[in-house]
């Protein structure tokens, strides 16, 4: 692979690429599977340490006052001479047990406040980012076949849709989401054959945190027998990722039917269930 793609990939994340940069960068990772395989790892590896860097200043914190605890009731403790004083004597086995018993309470504390809590959150948001965050550019066709003596004006009509739905994928990509909306919900109102605009409507609401919207939308979406339909398995992340009262339980049972009925996404469904 071009070593310059590293750097390049660097300043994608970093969003320092230009409409152009981003647009040229974005045709090679449709092209290019290693580049895309390459892509993911970096991205990966920027949401964990954006995951993790948070929690820095709580464990520093903790760690000064572990040190505060030991200088208080070690380092300034006077150094016996002579005497020797039995470790099983009842005062200083006490003070010991006091000691030992304040630091265990604070580990167990920083475990419980300062780990993650939203695991369940950590895990939907992941996964949207590695596979859900870019749409490639390539567009289904719903039509197979176009009648002859209309196909030139079919064909022009096809043409402006999915010039439409490829912009629409470009603001996406480019987190331009306003842009994106309008673009997926003028040909999906407009050509409600072509169901991957409802899609990436909803993909668009759930970028953008608007999770209820996000439901109404791939609720609709799981209710069409069509095929290869990630209605249910999009509807269970939606759940995941709003990580409301209850959430995680729904978000189970579509998980479970999706892998049930093996339905689009089925493999994906199985895999967050065993990390749920």
């Amino acid at each position: 692979m071009d070593s310059t793609y590293y750097e390049q990939i660097e300043d994608y994340l970093n969003g320092e690429m230009s409409h152009e940069e981003k647009a040229h960068f974005e045709a090679a990772l449709s092209a290019d599977k290693e580049l895309a395989g390459t892509f993911s790892v970096y991205r990966t590896i920027e949401t964990e340490m954006r995951g993790t860097a948070k929690y820095k200043m709580q464990e520093k914190d903790l760690r000064n006052t572990l040190l505060a605890l030991n200088k208080r009731y070690f380092e300034n403790e006077p150094q016996p001479t002579t005497k020797i004083i039995p470790l099983y004597s009842g005062k200083i086995f006490k003070t010991i047990f006091a000691i030992a018993a304040t630091i265990l309470l604070l580990l167990v504390t920083c475990f419980y406040f300062f780990k993650p809590h939203n695991t369940t959150q950590l895990l939907a948001d992941t996964y949207f980012k590695e596979n859900l965050l870019h749409i490639n550019q390539t567009i289904s066709d719903p039509e197979d076949t176009l009648e002859f003596g209309i196909a030139g004006d079919k064909l022009k009509q096809k043409n402006t849709i999915q010039d439409s739905l490829e912009t629409g994928i470009t603001a996406y990509n480019n987190q331009e989401y306003p842009n994106a909306l309008m673009y997926f919900q003028s040909v999906y109102k407009n050509h409600p054959e072509y169901r991957e605009a409802k899609k990436y409507t909803g993909l668009v609401f759930l970028a953008s945190k608007e999770y209820d919207k996000a439901l109404q939308v791939f609720d609709e979406l799981a209710k069409e027998n069509v095929p290869g339909n990630s209605g249910l398995f999009l509807k269970a992340l939606t759940y995941l990722q709003r990580n409301q009262k209850g959430d995680k339980k729904r978000a189970k049972l579509l998980l479970q039917q999706v892998v049930k009925n093996r339905t689009e996404n089925n493999k994906e469904a199985e895999d967050l269930l065993k990390k749920l």
